[in-house]
């Protein structure tokens, strides 16, 4: 890097350090001085062969654009060596000027400090009270236990299966002595924004955590930002920086255990290649590389020395542009010499017929293999050989080796039968009915996946079955069932709107006729209102080791409240739609959390023995609605000791925080 580009650097930094020296946190609304990123086509001159203008800057006005005069430093990112060796020069910056950075962080977590005790004991006061009118007196006795501290990690915890109903808490089952509680929130939304307003959904949509920082990364699509919470009084986060993407969509974020930020980033239109760019944990820009078409999902290695992106490949609305899906490999071993490999599924377009034969769904209009796979989610084995790739709508995953950085297998994932099953499927029964239905089938269709290793040594993976279907002016596979062909002989008596009538199905490649003869046998729908765990078998193939049937349906029933405005409403479609899951080892035990994006609450089980879960908890958080992500933050790894879920919720723009109590 040249003299001028490292004066350059340095005075952006300076600038930065003063920025952050003078914030003192607070909301999304408050007098926040922001930083943009803004992305611009890079000129021929630049990149000969295409690239990206990376502008870099302080929004000195307060407009919300970076204008010309406020440009600190633009770097080339191309598709060639140029764009390498910008970077390098950047990374060199950052490293001159971390002290003042560092010195700008130390004095925000100090103020917050002071005001988190008062509100750990605000938040838990009620939920005492809701013990001690318990029915029973022992479990009254445990109510009043739940009230008085945190659960850390060395307690010595049982479990308890507990009812949420409002501001009430009911013990079920009496197992042990502790619950997980909402106890902070930030708002990332403006406040007063009412919730129902479309306009107002987006503000909070993916977390991550640093645990050095002590701050929470979340994807605010709304502001295309990232938004840097501070999160050292988990009772009290507060904002300290706002990340600005100008020109460009951020839809995931994932900090490594090495303390590297990493962000998916969309461009215009989204058919085009994205980007993954890197941050430290201040938002100081570390390098940037391009991915595929709509990085959808970023992720990193256990051990931290790779970023993997899922690049959707999404057509545009006309679906007469569809580019392939991949998975962008990077290796970030050193930042200041990111390399990168493209792993695609062009191999796989001559086996088009033996996918289909096996269940994988190739259905887009004139759509090669390679051009139908959607990776929309990455989960990490243990051991960081190998990555399971999530397509949803294909309603497969892929296997890809880490080694080599070849896709090694994609693997179909089936039907599940509602005919052993009791579910509602009906949005005009006049409330909830429960029943079998024979020759009905849900896709499983998973979009968020993790991973864990359980005892045996063995990484199993968690799937959130939430279900999703094509739906473009070009071409939509949306059905109701009233408006199939349907069997005679499956379906005597035919379907109503007080039924099976008005449920979602998809038309695509005839799903359902079994026997070929223009009619549907059995009906498809979508999503199978459930999560599950997989595994990998001795022969390579990825089965089903456990399935929460209809444990959701039932358990959201149990008590109108949990599902907002429960009167079946989503029945038809894809019931609470289990979003988002994350795992997390709490007391010798290993938890699965499951946000509900309909419900808008979170399950959580213990998976300890993947092949026989339970039902441990369900939270429902009042005013955090559509829980699209979450983070787990371990009680070694929490400010206060005690394990931390971080929920981010689409609807409501909001940032909740949970953490156990005894």
């Amino acid at each position: 890097m040249n003299n001028k580009k490292l004066m350059s650097t340095a005075l952006m930094l300076i600038m930065m350090t003063s920025v952050l020296a003078g914030c003192t946190g607070g909301n999304a609304d408050d007098d926040v001085e922001t930083s943009l990123v803004d992305l611009q086509p890079a000129s021929t001159n630049d990149c000969p062969d295409g690239g990206i203008l990376i502008h870099i800057g302080i929004d000195t006005n307060e407009n919300g654009n970076l204008d010309t005069t406020e440009r600190e430093e633009t770097h080339a990112v191309c598709n060639g060596a140029d764009g390498e060796r910008g970077i390098r020069g950047l990374t060199g910056a950052s490293g001159e000027d971390g002290t003042n950075g560092a010195n700008g962080d130390s004095g925000l977590p100090g103020e917050k400090g002071e005001k988190g005790e008062p509100g750990e004991t605000g938040s838990t006061g009620p939920v005492g009270a809701t013990g001690a009118s318990g029915a029973d007196g022992t479990p009254g006795a445990d109510g009043e236990d739940l009230t008085h501290c945190l659960a850390g990690d060395g307690a010595s915890i049982d479990y308890a299966i507990i009812e949420y109903c409002d501001d009430t808490t009911t013990i079920l089952e009496d197992r042990g002595s502790y619950t997980w509680s909402l106890v902070g929130s930030f708002h990332s939304a403006p406040i007063g924004c009412d919730m129902g307003d479309d306009e107002c959904e987006g503000y909070a949509e993916v977390p991550a955590y640093d645990v050095s920082s002590q701050r929470a990364f979340v994807v605010n699509a709304v502001d295309s930002s990232v938004d840097i919470i501070d999160m050292s009084t988990p009772s009290l986060p507060t904002l300290h920086h706002r990340l600005v993407i100008s020109n460009g969509e951020p839809n995931s974020v994932a900090v490594s255990s090495n303390g590297l930020v990493g962000v998916a980033v969309a461009v215009e239109p989204k058919q085009n290649n994205g980007l993954a760019m890197f941050f430290d944990t201040d938002g100081t820009l570390v390098g940037s590389v391009t991915a595929g078409a709509l990085p959808d999902m970023i992720t990193f290695t256990n051990d931290g020395t790779k970023a993997l992106v899922a690049n959707e490949g999404e057509p545009n609305d006309d679906y007469d542009i569809d580019p392939v899906g991949s998975v962008t490999v990077i290796d970030v071993s050193d930042t200041a010499s990111l390399t990168t490999i493209q792993v695609g599924f062009t191999a796989f377009n001559s086996q088009m017929a033996t996918l289909e034969a096996n269940g994988v769904r190739i259905f887009g209009p004139g759509a090669t293999v390679a051009q139908d796979l959607e990776p929309e989610y990455i989960a990490v084995s243990g051991d960081d050989s190998t990555a399971t790739i999530v397509m949803q709508e294909n309603n497969a995953v892929a296997t890809l080796d880490l080694s080599t950085n070849v896709i090694t297998g994609i693997h179909a994932l089936g039907f599940k039968d509602y005919s052993t099953l009791s579910l509602d499927l009906s949005d005009r029964d006049g409330g909830v009915n429960f029943q079998s239905w024979d020759n009905v089938k849900g896709m499983y269709q998973p979009d968020a996946m993790t991973s864990f290793v359980a005892s045996d040594g063995i990484t199993y993976y968690v799937s959130a079955n939430e279900g999703d279907a094509r739906d473009y002016d070009g071409y939509s596979e949306e059905e109701r069932a009233d408006d199939l062909n349907l069997d005679s002989t499956a379906f005597p008596n035919g379907v109503s709107d007080a039924d099976l009538g008005r449920l979602k199905t998809t038309t695509a490649d005839d799903c359902g006729d079994t026997d070929g003869d223009g009619d549907i046998d059995f009906i498809c729908s979508y999503g199978a209102r459930s999560f599950s765990i997989w595994k990998y078998d001795s022969n390579g193939d990825f089965i089903q080791v456990w399935d929460s049937g209809d444990d959701i349906e039932h358990l959201m029933a149990v008590n109108n409240q949990w599902l907002n405005s429960y009167t079946g409403s989503r029945n038809d479609d894809k019931g609470s739609e289990p979003e988002g899951v994350i795992t997390g080892e709490f007391a010798g035990r290993t938890l699965a959390f499951v946000a509900l994006e309909r419900s808008g609450g979170v399950m959580i089980y213990d998976i300890t023995d993947p092949a026989t879960p339970f039902f441990v908890q369900y939270v429902y958080m009042h005013d955090h609605v559509s829980p699209e992500a979450m983070a787990f933050v371990s009680g070694a790894d929490s400010p206060n000791g005690a394990p931390m879920l971080i929920v981010a919720n689409e609807v409501s723009g909001t940032v909740a925080v949970l953490q156990p109590l005894i």
